[in-house]
């Protein structure tokens, strides 16, 4: 988007003339609900007119049988997208919320590589984040991850220097989980 009228058109083309050359390509939208989503009386008339260049320019690949471009868009709110929007989509695919197995594995990949104490209990880490995706168990991971790294600044400040941060404990993911329910906040 952009704050000059017509510049938002002229980005959807350039992208759309771009993919064309460089075939075979992939337009690959995230989060396609936050500009093609549902029409409203209060759109603004750039935001409309860039929904209208959208919709003409994709459907030029789809009527050009040499075309090869493929859309791809994701949404987490698919009940969010314009019907116009849902008839140019021939598939859809759900990724549903991981289940408590999912959940540890994810974790695993995310801290793989990372220090982090080798007596973890990822299944039961998992079992405490009932409806968390795997975006939810990242920033679980990043708000533990600070705490080890206040150890170190604790330390210097009283006059400890320190070599590196300590691994990530159990008790750092426990402690970000606990935080969260006393403040409700809730996996997305």
């Amino acid at each position: 988007m952009s704050k000059w009228f017509g510049d938002a058109q002229k980005l959807v083309a350039a992208i759309f003339s771009l993919a064309y050359k460089l075939q075979p390509s992939i337009i690959f939208i995230d989060e396609v609900d936050s500009f093609l989503g549902q029409r409203r009386n209060t759109d603004h008339e750039a935001m409309a007119n860039m929904k209208t260049e959208f919709m003409a320019l994709w459907d030029g690949f789809t009527t050009d049988q040499s075309a090869r471009v493929m859309v791809l868009a994701a949404t987490n709110r698919p009940s969010e997208l314009d019907e116009a929007i849902l008839r140019r989509l021939p598939q859809a695919f759900e990724i549903g919320v991981p289940d408590r197995r999912e959940r540890a594995e994810i974790l695993k990949v995310i801290l793989k590589g990372e220090r982090v104490e080798r007596s973890i209990d990822f299944d039961y880490i998992a079992s405490l984040c009932e409806g968390y995706t795997g975006s939810d168990l990242l920033e679980l991971c990043k708000k533990a991850a600070y705490f080890p790294i206040r150890d170190i600044l604790d330390k210097e400040k009283k006059g400890k220097p320190s070599r590196a941060p300590r691994p990530l404990s159990q008790n750092d993911l426990e402690k970000v989980l606990d935080t969260s329910r006393k403040t409700g906040v809730a996996a997305n």
